[in-house]
């Protein structure tokens, strides 16, 4: 979990926190129900049982009639609007948060509790924002807007106008109606070594640390959406749009124009050839085009 805040839940859910009997407990941050973790807040889909019995002094939010076996540390609300609901305490969180304070420094506005390493350049008109740390010998290019909750490793390369830990089209509506985007607390990383060319956007996490591998590059105006991991050493290449929830392998290529639907896995050493489609799983090492990605079988010269 990455950790943003240190909140009662009491203080973030109000009348909704049981009292009889039960202690309040801190909340640090959000968590996927997938792999969720305690002292968060996470956002359940469905409606099938489950057991969490295991995650200890955490905030389940859930649909009416969602039916979980919880820690008796924890707190479940329950809504028919669920999302929505989720959106409202994620806006509690940010209320809470400390807000960033700016200074201009060669150009720039960047957060003054921003942790930065040894011999980093930064190019003018950059934004960088609250909670972000910078590792050592990292290049930040002219225009590029880094948001709060970003971890950024040695060695990395940001070309010019890129944004990261941008929220991503993750929409829910609260009570007034409007559509909103739900707040992105999970964060952001990227790995030692990794290059971003012009114009890339690597989006934050919503309930799951988006991460960009070790070595890896996002081209020329590509994308990659909330909640994606993104292997080591592998090639996102220009105009490449990776959508939420994804997982891409290791040592694997994504060629310019492809485009992955929500929660698509790309394997180890797979190929995503130009333009292609991909709306299901790309098994390891595999070679696939067109639309919809479909296997490639190679011809045998004679």
């Amino acid at each position: 979990m990455f950790q943003i805040c240190e909140l009662w839940a009491s203080e973030l859910i109000g009348d909704g926190f049981v009292r009889q009997g039960q202690k309040d407990f801190r909340i640090y941050g959000v968590s996927d129900p997938e792999e969720p973790e305690g002292h968060s807040v996470i956002f359940v889909k469905g409606d099938l049982s489950e057991d969490y019995t295991g995650i200890s002094n955490s905030i389940f939010i859930t649909r009416q009639d969602c039916l979980l076996s919880l820690n008796s540390s924890c707190v479940q609300l329950k809504s028919d609007a669920p999302k929505n609901l989720y959106g409202d305490v994620l806006n509690r969180i940010c209320e809470r948060l400390p807000k960033a304070e700016y200074e201009l420094v060669n150009g720039s506005y960047i957060s003054r509790d921003v942790r930065m390493g040894e011999n980093v350049n930064v190019g003018p008109f950059c934004v960088i924002g609250r909670d972000v740390a910078i590792g050592d010998r990292c290049e930040i290019g002219a225009g590029t807007v880094i948001r709060d909750h970003v971890r950024i490793g040695n060695d990395v390369i940001i070309k010019e106008h890129c944004v990261i830990g941008t929220e991503d089209a993750d929409i829910y509506r609260p009570k007034s109606g409007a559509c909103r985007t739900l707040p992105h607390l999970a964060g952001t990383v990227i790995e030692d070594g990794c290059l971003l060319l012009a114009g890339a956007v690597l989006a934050a996490g919503d309930t799951r640390t988006t991460v960009l591998g070790k070595g890896s590059m996002i081209g020329m105006v590509g994308d990659v959406g909330h909640n994606c991991r993104i292997g080591e050493e592998t090639l996102i290449s220009g105009k490449a749009s990776i959508s939420g929830h994804c997982r891409v392998g290791v040592h694997t290529y994504v060629a310019p124009m492809a485009v992955t639907t929500n929660r698509v896995c790309v394997g180890d050493g797979a190929y995503l050839g130009l333009g292609a489609v991909a709306i299901r799983d790309v098994p390891e090492g595999e070679k696939q085009f067109g639309n919809p990605a479909r296997k490639v079988l190679e011809s045998r010269k004679s």
